[in-house]
């Protein structure tokens, strides 16, 4: 992922889009965790409203492999269905942790 185009099209320095990068991780983990809660409970309004959390910020950044998963998320917990969500958890997860090692 080229960080400095994703800043250039943002129309701020690297040092300021790495600021949204990290603050972007911490705030999608929490929102991942209760993405887990509402699996867990079967709760699809809770998974639905975390996963559009992680959609509307990962489309802002330009994080499109993330913004397409939590959108397929969202749009499945809207229709009442966790299914498969713990795949879905377990990749967005494992996206989200990756932008650390960038």
């Amino acid at each position: 992922m080229d960080f400095k185009d994703l800043a250039s099209r943002l129309g701020i320095d690297d040092e300021d889009f790495m600021e949204l990068v990290e603050l972007f991780v911490t705030t999608s983990l929490s929102d991942i965790d209760k993405i887990k809660k509402g699996f867990q409970e079967g709760n699809c309004d809770d998974a639905a409203a975390a996963s559009h959390s992680i959609k509307g910020a990962s489309g802002n950044l330009g994080f499109d492999d993330i913004y397409k998963l939590s959108m397929e998320m969202e749009m499945q917990a809207k229709q009442g269905s966790l299914e498969n969500f713990e795949n879905f958890i377990s990749d967005l997860e494992s996206m989200v942790t990756a932008l650390n090692s960038i």
